[in-house]
């Protein structure tokens, strides 16, 4: 092989290695049957109410080890939404708050990773009510490991406060709380 071909090999080598896409992590379904998603408001300044969502979709791509460059995807069904009173939730369903047959999903999409920690702070896209905000949603990673039938898995929890107005849904403010607590637990399935 001549010296030209081989500086030409070696030169073609190095560009690859540079221009090469970051090492994506490990594939994700959201394993919905350990997934909880609970909304916390304060009533008239005298208790909590709390709900929760029941049906929801997603997928991530995450590698501990370098989980900056992790990518999260979410989908809830607002119509599941389930405080444990009908009543009121067929009023929560309806246009004064979520308005579900208008807007049917919430969804949330991840544009940054920040680490610290054991914590990603996830900068997104969260779309509710007709209304796109950019949110930080904080995921502490809880484990990973094989689940109970063998299937790999990967755990995270979080918490984060919202304010309804911000996403059009200001009725009773601030009799009923403007800040919403959201809190999350959910598990991957790796692909």
């Amino acid at each position: 092989m001549s010296i030209m071909r081989s500086c030409t090999l070696a030169m073609l080598a190095i560009v690859a290695s540079v221009v090469s896409p970051p090492t994506r992590g490990a594939d994700y379904v959201l394993d919905d049957q350990h997934t909880s998603i609970v909304f916390a408001i304060n009533h008239f300044g005298l208790s909590y109410c709390y709900g929760m969502f029941g049906k929801y979709g997603g997928e991530f791509s995450v590698d501990m080890s370098n989980a900056s460059e992790a990518t999260f995807q979410f989908t809830i069904d607002a119509a599941s939404l389930d405080t444990q009173v009908e009543k009121r939730d067929e009023h929560l369903r309806g246009p004064d708050f979520f308005n579900v047959k208008q807007f049917p999903e919430i969804t949330f999409t991840s544009k940054s990773v920040s680490v610290d920690g054991q914590t990603l702070n996830i900068t997104g896209d969260l779309t509710m009510h007709g209304q796109t905000k950019t949110i930080v949603l904080p995921l502490t990673f809880i484990g990973e490991g094989a689940g109970p039938y063998g299937k790999q898995r990967i755990g995270f929890a979080g918490r984060t406060t919202l304010k309804r107005s911000e996403f059009g849904m200001t009725t009773y403010v601030p009799k009923l709380g403007d800040d919403v607590t959201l809190m999350i637990s959910f598990e991957g399935l790796k692909q």
